[in-house]
């Protein structure tokens, strides 16, 4: 078995057919095919079910694709550190769902910290992917919020994964809209007015739960729903169509230009907050970090600023 291997087995996975794969691998099919046949015979497992209608991927495959995230990650965060660096340039990795208020956090990190000898990387991704990240190490610090419906489940991942959950602050649901909106103008919105209209929402890994979806409320299954997986795509979504989206209402940057934010009329608490290794300690860029972003919320009278947890 070798590296190689695994990431074309994540490739293949990914991408659902081995034709797909070789070509965003830039290979042959017929070495792709070859190479994970030959890891199936390592192991002697059959990780994919061919059939003329294409692959799909066995139990022990399903297993066997776990293992391989998990290596991969943690084979290019030492890439990260050791290898991409230049004039030996440590890392300092945030992975996020996707919250305005922790990209423009990071954004001053790097112009505060712009001297020092250190790369910066954000990633804003999937619920399941930032723990998992942060778990590999490819982040020190992610972001992810609880309440009454997602905690039970995310705090199993927290769990298994060895995380701390750090509250950084408690919100009430609000609704992004255009400011053309028929509700726009509206000083609360009800649940009941939304149903009419589109719901705009981050796109989660493939077979997430309920439990992993970024909307702070739960939505109707049957309204039409349009997903993209970043959120330069959403604003853009929310200022052409009468969509909307559920989240914290906080925006900090200067991307909020022809969007309104309206508190909803539901009596739900949630809180977001950082996510860390409970193994290896936080760095001092880390909690300089998070310095700076508790420091940008302060006095929003949308939010309640939770205490920090040593």
């Amino acid at each position: 078995m070798n590296l190689q291997q695994l990431r074309y087995v994540i490739t293949v996975a990914k991408y659902g057919t081995f034709r797909e794969a070789a070509r965003q691998l830039y290979m042959a099919q017929s070495s792709l095919s070859s190479s994970i046949k030959d890891l199936e015979e390592e192991y002697g497992i059959q990780i994919f079910e061919r059939s003329k209608k294409g692959i799909e991927i066995t139990k022990e495959g399903a297993m066997l694709l776990e293992f391989a995230d998990q290596i991969v990650a943690q084979a290019d965060q030492l890439d990260y550190r050791y290898l991409s660096a230049t004039e030996n340039r440590r890392l300092f990795s945030v992975s996020s769902q996707h919250y305005d208020f922790a990209s423009e956090g990071f954004a001053r990190l790097v112009s505060e910290k712009k001297e020092e000898s250190l790369n910066f990387r954000f990633l804003e991704t999937s619920t399941s992917k930032v723990m998992e990240d942060v778990r590999d190490a490819v982040s020190e610090v992610g972001f992810i919020y609880l309440n009454d419906f997602n905690g039970k489940v995310i705090k199993q991942y927290l769990e298994a994964f060895d995380l701390k959950f750090d509250p950084l602050i408690v919100f009430q649901p609000h609704v992004f809209l255009s400011e053309f909106h028929p509700l726009a103008k509206k000083e609360r919105i009800t649940q009941e007015e939304l149903h009419p209209y589109p719901v705009i929402s981050f796109d989660q890994s493939k077979n997430s739960t309920l439990q992993l979806m970024e909307e702070s409320i739960q939505v109707d299954q049957n309204v039409q729903r349009i997903s993209a997986s970043d959120r330069a795509t959403v604003l853009n979504l929310l200022s052409v169509t009468n969509g909307y989206l559920v989240g914290s209402g906080l925006l900090k940057s200067n991307t909020q230009d022809h969007i309104v934010v309206v508190p909803m009329d539901v009596d739900q608490k949630n809180t977001i907050g950082f996510i860390y290794s409970k193994v290896r300690p936080l760095s001092a860029i880390s909690k300089r970090y998070m310095e700076i972003v508790r420091e940008l919320l302060e006095g929003d009278q949308r939010i309640e600023l939770t205490d920090h947890i040593d």
